[in-house]
């Protein structure tokens, strides 16, 4: 009878770790932007700032990011956006977009900021954003990125 009771004890251990399993390998994939170029269809695996607070932190202390990641930075409306790189370890692209997620402007290989804080060039675009895309440097050149372009966000 204890026999029994423990099969069943460990089929049930063994049922819920294979449905952890599985939510885990068949969960959903994350977050992604498509950036749409000339180039074809280009898929970004992104970190999502949607509030001030993650607005704030962005990619700060980030030691490297792989070609297929960056962060999007999400705002409640169009505005004008000022972005800078204090406390970066690496350079980046950064690309502004619409309310349709249409490319409105973008900057190249922005560097790192090491002087004193109110000495940080901040980088603003042109035209109002809604939202901000940073990915690794040399990501616009590489991908003939162009003002006017657009991109999916699931």
């Amino acid at each position: 009878m204890v026999y029994i009771s423990i099969m069943k004890y460990i089929k049930f251990i063994v049922l819920v770790v294979f449905v952890f399993a599985l939510t885990g390998c068949f969960g959903p994939e994350g977050e992604k932007v498509v950036l749409k170029t000339t180039t074809g269809d280009h898929s970004f695996a992104v970190e999502v700032a949607d509030d001030k607070a993650e607005r704030e932190q962005g990619l700060q202390y980030k030691e490297s990011l792989s070609d297929s990641e960056g962060m999007l930075f999400v705002y409640e409306e169009e505005g004008r956006r000022a972005f800078w790189m204090p406390n970066m370890f690496i350079s980046l692209d950064i690309v502004f977009f619409d309310e349709n997620f249409k490319v409105v402007d973008f900057f190249e290989n922005v560097p790192p900021c090491d002087v004193d804080l109110d000495k940080c060039p901040h980088y603003i675009p042109v035209n109002m954003a809604q939202y901000a895309l940073e990915v690794n440097s040399g990501t616009a050149r590489r991908l003939a990125l162009k003002r006017g372009d657009t991109a999916q966000y699931n």
